[in-house]
């Protein structure tokens, strides 16, 4: 039930109304249908914390994120998800475009490069491990009816990691940690909710326009080696035929990049977040080459959307404070030494020494 970030190539399920405008109208029932996350409010107070929980008090929470580092997370207003969008997208850009990153622009631009070149031979041999697992090309799912819409899920391994990448499991996610806010009145889990969901919002936005500027053929729909490129196709050219069109970047990787960013900045105790992550999103881009649905150099621009997006959702949603640090410990000999004075005693009949504590 959440925003389906790419086309619906090799689906033998999909939603109604169809076309650009019709999964716009789905997306937005979607995100309605959990209004705990993108409201962030709560009928628990914030109480004071035991000695085992996160300091808690007047609508702050503390997390001391190591020795020297505190994480303050505030509860987030109304409608929060969707109304910080726009500020999160400039500041994405800003971020992005930055000059220590452009390393990382160059790197993603290369490696963009490089893999437009091997893509044949990487769509081959992603499908021949495929054949030797027992993965079908195709992606099958089975119609969920919920009201006016149909709900695709999936009916196989290969359909099922396809579908890690759809809006939905982000939603689920979101829904997850916003339950859990609910439960324990926690407010970093509060804010996780509702960063979830504004990072698959704006991932999706960011990826939806450079679809509809770069116009790649997906691999299920090449009319060429690597597919065709044709910028800027009309729009009902594209609402016809979607796959023929929407190739880069992934939208399914950004969303579970950003996703899995979001949740991995703002839980950094948990080491597992990130393999998890990563061994995920292996599988997805495995299982999305496999299918037909994207290209291997599709990746590299939706890893790097997803990853700055997601980044800056976290940034803008805490505040990072360094505490003073800690004194050193005072060896016990100094210690003791401090305390003590020695002197000589010296009287008629009397050499000695004189301790005093």
């Amino acid at each position: 039930m959440a925003p389906s970030l790419d086309g619906p190539s090799g689906s033998t399920a999909s939603w109604a109304p169809r076309g650009y405008a019709g999964r716009l109208i789905r997306d937005a029932a979607l995100v309605a249908a959990f209004p705990w996350v993108l409201t962030g409010q709560s009928t628990v107070t914030p109480t004071d914390c035991s000695a085992h929980r996160p300091s808690q008090r007047h609508h702050r929470q503390v997390v001391w994120r190591d020795s020297a580092t505190v994480l303050v997370y505030r509860r987030p207003p109304s409608f929060h998800a969707t109304t910080d969008v726009p500020g999160a997208l400039g500041a994405s850009v800003e971020e992005a475009f930055r000059a220590r990153h452009l390393p990382i622009v160059l790197a993603v631009a290369a490696s963009t490069l490089v893999l437009i070149a091997a893509d044949e031979s990487v769509l081959d041999e992603s499908r021949r491990m495929a054949r030797r697992v027992g993965l079908p090309q195709n992606h099958p799912s089975a119609d969920v009816r919920i009201g006016a819409f149909k709900l695709a899920l999936p009916t196989t391994v290969g359909s099922g990691l396809y579908f890690l990448g759809d809006g939905l499991t982000s939603v689920v996610v979101a829904a997850g940690f916003a339950t859990r806010a609910t439960v324990a009145d926690d407010l970093r889990a509060r804010r996780v909710a509702s960063e979830v969901i504004e990072a698959l919002i704006a991932s999706g936005t960011v990826t939806q326009v450079l679809k509809h500027v770069a116009g790649r053929q997906t691999p299920s729909e090449a009319t060429v080696p690597r597919g065709r490129w044709r910028p800027f196709p009309p729009l009902g050219a594209y609402n016809r035929n979607v796959p023929a069109y929407d190739a880069f970047p992934s939208g399914h990787l950004a969303s579970t990049m950003a996703t899995i960013t979001v949740v991995a900045l703002n839980y950094p105790e948990h080491h597992f977040i990130w393999p998890v992550g990563y061994a995920t999103m292996a599988a997805l881009s495995f299982a999305m080459v496999n299918n037909g649905v994207h290209w291997a150099s599709d990746y590299p621009l939706a890893l790097a959307i997803g990853g700055v997006i997601g980044k800056v959702v976290v940034d803008r949603g805490r505040t990072v404070v360094g505490m003073p640090a800690r004194p050193a410990t005072v060896p016990i000999a100094t210690s003791i030494a401090s305390r003590v004075d020695v002197g000589p005693v010296l009287a008629p009949g009397v050499i000695g020494v004189r301790v005093r504590f």
